[in-house]
């Protein structure tokens, strides 16, 4: 029987957690981290996408081009940096912090004493523009001042300072004339700094006017206008001293990407169209090549799921975009930085199966790419600067599991390694299913096998939104839909009435018991049954006023209503024969503990329901009301599955386990590997074997041959970020007793909802990939089926 987990109504944590609104806003502008120099690119950067996974396609144990360790950073930094040369081959960065000791933090790196840290700044300065300026100094101006810790949206400044590392200090500038963020800063031949573009406003108004900075007098003057508003676009200084601008966005919600490319020269005083790039697309890298070319690589498609590895070459001879070599790769989030003698590193980034760690050199004499080391800790949204030494630093960013505070240096005369593989291969094989109509995950839904074979997935709350697969045609069809009123008012500081919200759970028979409940609990709830095949909804017995409950599909055909997280531990039953609901034993108060809620509830023999809460677990008789005890857990252990073997025995695997409280008060988890085993013999549960790599929020499902079936989830969890869902898939085998491993599967994914298929295959539904930057990592995913080998 498939687990029914835990629907959670609040207590459950943002994934992700430090892209509060405004910096989110940011990321999926496709604004980025910039490294700024005379051959550096302004690189667009940040999320990945389907495409092929992995590592550099070389066979070979060692290549040319090597890493080494660069130091840590005084902060770990996610992403939204900015890395400025400064005099002597130091380099500036600043930007997103990931905690908040590091807000406004500074850090300058010396090839020769390696990290210290600079002078502290008022707050992360996302989005900001940041430019060299002569004599060694830098400057930085505009940006959103992050402060951490806010959901409402920040307004960006027109705030201009300039850095002296000579005295280690920033001075104030001018203020620009109007506030600007996800604009360009290039530094021109005559030691001006040209920026271009930008955001206005909370809600991101394009702009198109361009500002000159005069660094010998420390003043702003206005400059030719760009012919298109852009934000959030790329910029580099070619050779010649022309400025070469590319793609960007003029719209945020929706957005809207630009295909255009624009070309300023400063002797003319003027902007010319530089052609088109063809289809639009993001958090590409654009590097200016010592030939006077320009090289666009990689990048996200206008779709938001589409990771590229195609790449375009700008001629300004011919004043034309051409098809460039294709990356090994597809790859989005990563960076590029131009080597001595004119090859262009590309490093790092991510797709939808996670993030990587391969890096591809580009030749341009050749017109080709090749495969060189591979870096020691996969990580996109990072820095890469070209150094004075020749050597290439890369710079923090976002790692699988956490934001990174290091740094690695790349050297063409080191000996590297290939990329190692992101994960093992097992047997079996998975395909791309069709992508869902709505969102949802095993959090706020449940799927069931209809008798005929399709599969029901049913939202547990919010919406009454039914839909049904149909593994014949791989096809999704929406019988039912009905959709609560809006509350316009809601909001902070509302305190009602609040409208309607819907419950439900399919029944056992191909129908669906939808409640409407007031959530003021003065009108009683009203029930229907959902016929799928017609899709008309008739009257039920209602369960009286009640409040956000939980819906479960009992072994004998009854349902299970439970109060959530309310301190409510009275129960009822509905019987769709009798069409009556009556009152059954409460929920035993040392099963949950306080506003806490039950973890799984699976089905056993003798029509009972195993019934896991965080510290022990629970044998519910329907029949007779009664509990009986099932024994407890070493400690307190959440996220983990729950799934009916065919010994009538159930398996509990991996999840969390809570290690410690920091000195706040808040919790401190970890993953695990921890196995236990409800026997049915004994009515006990009992340690098992062990995972071979620990995974939580995973799919699980019985295969027909009796195994199970555990798949994605998350096996690390960030200090800063929240992890990166994986493509793992492990199988226990309860005769043998033992783990093996499944084939990964072709897209990261978690908190998806499996099901076994008439059939035999598993069908993952729903649930969270990697986050993309358009959209939110739970919308659009495809559907997951999975054939046993």
């Amino acid at each position: 029987m498939t687990v029914r987990p835990t629907l959670e109504t609040g207590t459950r944590e943002s994934r992700y957690r430090h892209m509060r609104t405004a910096v989110r806003a940011l990321l999926v502008l496709g604004i980025s981290g910039a490294v700024l120099g005379a051959c550096s690119p302004q690189a667009g950067r940040n999320t990945p996408s389907p495409a092929a996974s992995g590592s550099p396609s070389a066979v070979s144990a060692t290549l040319t081009g090597g890493w080494s360790s660069g130091g840590d950073l005084s902060t770990a930094r996610w992403g939204q940096m900015i890395g400025v040369p400064l005099e002597g081959g130091r380099v500036l960065v600043t930007g997103a912090s990931s905690d908040g000791a590091g807000i406004g933090s500074v850090d300058i790196y010396d090839p020769a004493r390696g990290w210290t840290v600079g002078p502290k700044l008022s707050s992360d300065p996302l989005g900001a523009v940041a430019a060299p300026l002569p004599g060694g100094r830098a400057l930085l101006a505009g940006g959103v001042p992050w402060l951490g810790g806010t959901d409402s949206p920040i307004p960006p400044v027109a705030t201009a300072m300039t850095y002296n590392p000579s005295t280690g200090t920033w001075t104030e500038a001018p203020n620009m004339s109007v506030p600007r963020y996800g604009a360009t800063a290039t530094t021109l031949a005559d030691g001006r700094v040209l920026v271009a573009g930008g955001g206005t406003g909370t809600q991101t108004s394009p702009l198109a006017g361009t500002q000159f900075f005069n660094p010998s007098s420390s003043t702003w003057t206005t400059a030719p206008s760009l012919e298109h508003s852009r934000f959030a676009h790329s910029a580099v200084l070619l050779r010649g001293g022309r400025v070469l601008v590319v793609g960007g966005a003029d719209q945020m919600n929706p957005e809207r990407l630009l295909d255009s490319a624009e070309l300023f020269d400063p002797a003319a005083g003027r902007w010319l169209s530089a052609g088109s790039i063809g289809a639009p697309r993001k958090q590409f890298t654009l590097t200016a090549l010592a030939d006077g070319r320009a090289l666009i690589a990689g990048g996200l498609a206008a779709d938001g799921s589409t990771v590229l590895r195609s790449a375009l070459i700008y001629d300004p001879t011919k004043n034309q975009w051409a098809p460039g070599p294709d990356l090994a790769n597809a790859r989005t989030g990563h960076a590029a930085a131009i080597l001595t003698d004119g090859r262009v590193l590309v490093t790092g980034g991510a797709d939808q199966a996670g993030r990587l760690a391969s890096s591809e050199l580009f030749d341009p004499s050749a017109g080709s790419w090749s495969a060189t080391g591979g870096l020691a800790t996969a990580r996109s949204n990072h820095l890469a600067i070209s150094l004075p030494t020749g050597r290439i630093l890369v710079v923090g960013g976002s790692g699988p599991s956490d934001s990174l505070a290091s740094s690695e240096l790349f050297d063409t005369s080191a000996k590297g390694t290939p990329a190692a593989p992101r994960v093992p291969a097992g047997p079996g094989h998975w395909q791309l299913g069709a992508t869902k109509p709505i969102s949802t995950d095993s959090y706020t839904g449940s799927a069931q096998l209809l008798p005929d074979g399709r599969v029901v997935v049913v939202p547990a709350h919010d919406s009454a939104e039914f839909q049904v697969y149909d593994p014949k045609s791989d096809a999704w069809t929406m019988p039912f839909s009905r959709k609560t009123p809006p509350c316009n008012a809601c909001g902070i500081g509302y305190a009602g009435p609040y409208p309607p919200f819907f419950l439900a759970t399919a029944l056992g028979s191909g129908k669906v018991l939808l409640l409407t409940v007031d959530p003021q609990k003065v009108i009683a709830s009203k029930a229907e049954v959902v016929d799928l095949n017609t899709g008309q909804a008739s009257p039920a017995a209602s369960p009286g006023t009640i409040e956000l409950s939980r819906l479960v599909l009992l072994p004998d055909g009854r349902v299970w209503l439970t109060a959530l997280q309310q301190g409510d531990r009275h129960a009822k039953l509905y019987d769709p024969f009798a069409d009556r609901w009556t009152a059954t034993s409460d929920v035993p108060p040392d099963l949950t503990g306080t506003n806490s809620d039950f973890h799984t509830v699976t089905a056993v023999p003798g029509h009972r329901v195993l019934v896991t809460g965080p510290r022990k677990a629970m044998v519910y008789d329907p029949t007779s009301g009664a509990w009986s005890d099932a024994g407890s857990f070493p400690g307190e252990w959440s996220y983990f599955s729950a799934t009916g073997l065919r010994s009538g025995d159930v398996l509990l695997a991996g999840g969390t386990v809570l290690t410690g409280i920091t000195p706040g008060g808040a919790p401190i988890s970890a993953a695990t590997s921890q196995v236990m085993r409800w026997d049915h013999t004994t009515g006990q549960i009992r340690s098992a074997e062990s995972m071979p790599v620990g995974l939580y929020d995973h799919s699980a499902a019985l295969l027909a041959d009796g195994r199970v079936l555990l798949a994605g989830g998350a096996d690390a969890i960030g200090v800063h970020t929240s992890p990166d869902p994986v493509t793992r898939a492990e199988i226990y085998d309860p005769v043998a007793r033992s783990w093996s491993l499944a084939a990964p599967l072709p897209v990261a994914r978690w908190e998806a909802i499996a099901i076994t298929l008439n059939d035999g295959r598993i069908l993952l539904i729903g649930g969270s990939g990697m986050w993309l930057g358009a959209s939110l990592p739970s919308e659009g995913q495809p559907s997951l089926l999975y054939t046993p080998q």
